[in-house]
């Protein structure tokens, strides 16, 4: 078990102020729960607060933040079967499903330094996202191949930066900020423009700074070798 500690306080803290919104039917108090909860294995993952814990605590994180996602997972599976089955949408359940998978592929990439294979993973993997929903929409067609232009360029920026990783980062800087400015400056701020805009740039600029780290670390040891 842990010692109690000034995380323990924080989230303790956080818990009691969930409580008291819980009592006023505010439910926000959820969220203020799960964050009480998760505040200690989040900083322990992220290397935070590694002298609080030791090896035997590590390790149970470890699994049982693998056995949650598993979990988890397996549930996102069987909600999005029943919704198919039953004839409603199952779009945000699957949206969910490819987000933890991809999650946890391209955590475990970037954790063992190789941040050009994650970035080619990510642009490979968004690119088909899109074009295969592209295609379930307009079918094999015209309008598919014209919709699908913003899957097909991810897609060549993404091989391209495979082999030439600082072209990648600078590909995808430039694809990050126009669409930035597309859904942001262009077309007016609003609240909804602005969420698009964060959802569509975060994801690029994400893959650019991977690729601009794979490419320090070749620069790093061809200069190590020279």
């Amino acid at each position: 078990m842990f010692k109690w500690d000034r995380i323990s306080w924080i989230a303790s803290g956080i818990f009691v102020i969930g409580v008291v919104l819980g009592m006023t039917v505010n439910f926000f108090f959820f969220f203020l729960l799960a964050i009480a909860y998760l505040l200690r294995p989040a900083l322990l993952a992220f290397g935070l607060t590694k002298h609080l814990a030791d090896e035997r605590q590590m390790s149970i994180q470890f699994h049982s933040g693998n056995i949650a996602l598993i979990i988890v997972i397996v549930a996102l599976m069987i909600f999005a079967y029943t919704e198919d089955a039953a004839g409603r949408h199952a779009d945000n359940y699957y949206f969910l499903l490819a987000l933890a998978l991809a999650a946890k592929a391209v955590v475990g990439l970037v954790m063992n330094g190789d941040y050009t294979a994650a970035a080619v993973r990510i642009s490979v993997f968004a690119a088909l996202m899109i074009l295969l929903f592209v295609t379930a929409e307009n079918g094999l067609s015209l309008g598919m191949v014209m919709e699908g232009i913003p899957g097909f360029v991810i897609l060549i920026a993404g091989l391209v930066g495979w082999k030439k990783p600082l072209i990648g980062a600078i590909l995808f800087a430039v694809l990050a900020v126009g669409t930035s400015m597309m859904f942001g400056v262009l077309g007016g701020f609003t609240v909804s423009r602005v969420y698009m805009s964060l959802l569509l740039s975060i994801p690029l600029l994400v893959v650019g700074f991977c690729f601009y780290k794979g490419w320090r670390g070749e620069t790093g040891e061809e200069v190590a070798v020279e």
